[in-house]
């Protein structure tokens, strides 16, 4: 969920949406990209490269494919999307101590604009093909959502970008959950660079509706949390992996299932 730049992607950076550990499924290396062209498979330009739900990658379209600007525009991204707004997340004040709103200013050169606030609507088929690195293989279908919303933190000064995915009905949401652990999972222990290191690791299930993984930890650590709620998936991507203890973990947990 993180903007990086183009140096940085083309250098395999990356992370998105949380966590500590519970139950550790196992620890990983990074995976090789795949090939083939299901529609269910990320293509990445550079198979050295990861993404996440934060990265921002240029497009040369300029158009609205499925809500949200697509990557690659300049267009001012609106503050809700759909029937999501920055009330279908918690407040720093719910969230405890150490944590703030942040705003994104947006960059130019990495094709992206902010619009002045913490909320900014997402590309939902852009947050659908990030929510795994790229570089892991998608053998399980992942339906994109129909709406998406990012909205920024900090805490303890460390960069947090949350976003909430609406899906069609409960049973759509919870196939994106579902594939989206399958496919994480599928990814522990691969590695297709040494620079960059695994592509997942700590992959663990806090609550059955919860799950928690770390993101390339040894080059660009960001630690996910999903967290599955009716018709909506809740995605939170902290960069590194010290700043999400237990606590605050099933306190994000409790307070993303509205």
């Amino acid at each position: 969920m993180r903007k990086v730049t183009s140096g940085g992607l083309a250098a395999a950076v990356l992370a998105l949406l949380a966590l500590t550990s519970c139950s550790a499924e196992g620890t990983a290396a990074r995976p090789q990209p795949s090939a083939g062209s299901d529609a269910g498979r990320a293509t990445p330009t550079d198979p050295t490269s990861t993404s996440s739900l934060a990265t921002r990658k240029p497009s040369p379209s300029p158009t609205r494919a499925t809500g949200g600007p697509t990557p690659g525009s300049l267009a001012v991204p609106d503050t809700s999307s759909g029937p999501l707004t920055q009330r279908s997340f918690p407040t720093p004040r719910q969230l405890g101590p150490g944590w703030r709103y942040a705003v994104d200013p947006g960059d130019a050169e990495e094709g992206y604009a902010g619009n002045g606030t913490p909320a900014v609507e997402r590309n939902a088929q852009e947050v659908a093909q990030t929510a795994v690195p790229f570089g892991c293989d998608r053998t399980q279908a992942m339906p994109t959502p129909t709406n998406a919303l990012e909205v920024d933190y900090t805490v303890d000064g460390a960069k947090v970008i949350a976003i909430r995915g609406k899906f069609a009905d409960a049973a759509t949401a919870r196939a994106f959950f579902n594939g989206r652990h399958d496919n994480l999972r599928g990814c522990l222990g691969r590695s297709a660079s040494a620079a960059i290191g695994p592509l997942v690791a700590r992959l663990s299930r806090p609550a059955e509706d919860a799950v928690l993984s770390d993101r390339t930890p040894r080059s660009d650590s960001w630690r996910e949390l999903a967290v599955l709620d009716g018709s909506t998936v809740a995605l939170v991507a902290v960069q590194g992996t010290d700043h999400l203890t237990d606590a605050r973990t099933d306190r994000l947990i409790t307070l993303l299932r509205r």
